[in-house]
């Protein structure tokens, strides 16, 4: 028996119970939401864990918090929840299995609540995790989180290796300087040529219009012809994806730079925001073509100018690259990110 919380009686000697929930089953089709109850243990759970760990960052919304329990594209979604005897969460994990991509990984994540730790509860929901990634015919399990000495260690006493590692960075969207460098890298007037490049932006789906440019352009960043096992984004993904971001209330906003002579994307930046406080920016890529002309620092300049614009409230937009990536990085660093932790990918053989 271990002692958990601490209600107001007196300590309760307890242990756990693990259960778990599935969001969706292969093949797409309805897609059951997590319950609302449920979601609401969830955020309480995550925000007391943010808050021992990234003391001062914003609170995740629920929004947030319900995307990233959203079904992947062709694939499955499973909850795993350890709750004490009086069914307060004490801590949960995620793990997504796909059909479209990565056969052979299952990707999860966990968190335990602050009261809970060293107890063995993210033991436990990781020997979950890892059950459902075999009961899934998966070779490997990849484990995301924050890089510190207690997740390290964690993970070294399960035997996870760390396949690859991220920087956080962080932009003041508040900072008067911010707005001095972007008023010199991105033109006053919007919709003029920037050099021969098109400057664009649209909030939430793609027009059809570009959708086949957007493809492209996503797959310059992600395909792989020499591994078989990385396939091309499909229409039917990218509009899945967009859904799934409507479905769970965020607003997505993309800038790029298009070329008016071929109709395809020099570059492209996405962000999006749940709460109009916090944002958040995923891919900025630059076609292979396009590379050396500076237009990674253009296009990312351009989204953050249409964000302000768009989402005035917004005091912060994180960022996540690979360490190793020192080009997009160094834009960061021009733009006035600040590096705030690093995250780690885990891998576990099955």
């Amino acid at each position: 028996m271990r002692t958990l919380f601490a209600p107001a009686s007196g300590p309760v000697q307890r242990s756990w119970r693990l259960t778990r929930v599935q969001t969706a089953s292969c093949g797409g089709g309805a897609e059951p939401e997590v319950p609302a109850e449920l979601l609401a243990q969830i955020q309480v759970c995550q925000n007391a864990a943010d808050l021992a760990d990234r003391p001062g960052d914003p609170p995740a919304s629920r929004a947030e918090l319900r995307s990233l329990l959203a079904p992947p594209f062709r694939g499955r979604r499973f909850v795993h929840l350890a709750h004490d005897h009086y069914g307060r969460l004490l801590g949960f994990a995620r793990l997504g299995v796909y059909s479209a991509f990565h056969r052979e990984l299952a990707h999860g994540a966990l968190t335990v609540h602050p009261a809970a730790r060293r107890h063995g509860v993210g033991s436990a929901l990781l020997g979950a995790l890892a059950a459902s990634a075999r009961a899934n015919g998966r070779a490997r399990l990849v484990l995301d989180g924050p890089r510190n000495a207690a997740t390290d260690g964690f993970a070294r006493s399960w035997g996870l290796i760390v396949g690859s590692c991220d920087l956080r960075s962080r932009l003041d969207l508040n900072s008067a300087a911010l707005h001095a460098r972007l008023g010199g890298i991105v033109p006053l007037q919007r919709d003029i040529p920037d050099g021969n490049l098109l400057p664009m932006r649209w909030a939430g789906a793609c027009p059809e219009y570009l959708l086949d440019a957007l493809i492209e352009t996503l797959d310059s960043l992600h395909a792989d012809p020499d591994d078989p096992a990385v396939t091309p984004f499909t229409e039917a993904e990218v509009r899945h994806r967009e859904q799934a971001a409507w479905s769970a209330g965020l607003r997505e906003y993309t800038a790029c730079l298009l070329d008016p002579a071929t109709g395809r994307m020099a570059a492209l930046s996405t962000a999006h925001t749940a709460d109009g406080v916090r944002g958040e920016q995923n891919e900025t890529v630059v076609v292979p073509e396009y590379r050396g002309r500076g237009l990674a620092i253009r296009v990312k300049a351009y989204l953050v100018h249409e964000l302000l614009a768009a989402e005035p409230n917004l005091r912060v937009l994180d960022t996540y690259n690979a360490v190793g990536n020192a080009r997009i990085l160094a834009v960061n660093r021009s733009l006035g990110f600040e590096p705030v932790d690093t995250h780690a990918a885990w891998t576990m053989a099955l």
